[in-house]
């Protein structure tokens, strides 16, 4: 999967974050539990958990990764980037 991502995604922009609840759609659609997630970005479950409640915002090559991670299973399963408004 690490391959996949990194050829899916070259030019992410910092403003693709979706909102917090979209990102917790578009991570439960790929069958992932936030622990396994975690470990596939290498951060914590508690990170993911953070995240997708919006208590704080991944920075950085984190939020690069997580932006290609979410963008990769809404590509591949054909769903919504974005339901909610932001």
């Amino acid at each position: 999967m690490i391959e996949a991502l990194n050829a899916a995604m070259s030019g992410v922009q910092d403003s693709d974050l979706p909102a917090p609840a979209d990102r917790a759609r578009i991570r439960k659609a790929s069958g992932l539990n936030q622990d396994a997630f975690g470990k596939i970005l290498k951060v914590s479950r508690l990170s993911i958990s953070m995240w997708e409640q919006g208590k704080t915002e991944p920075s950085g090559h984190n939020r690069q990764e997580y932006i290609k991670a979410l963008r990769h299973i809404a590509d591949v399963r054909g769903i919504p980037w974005t339901l909610t408004d932001h």
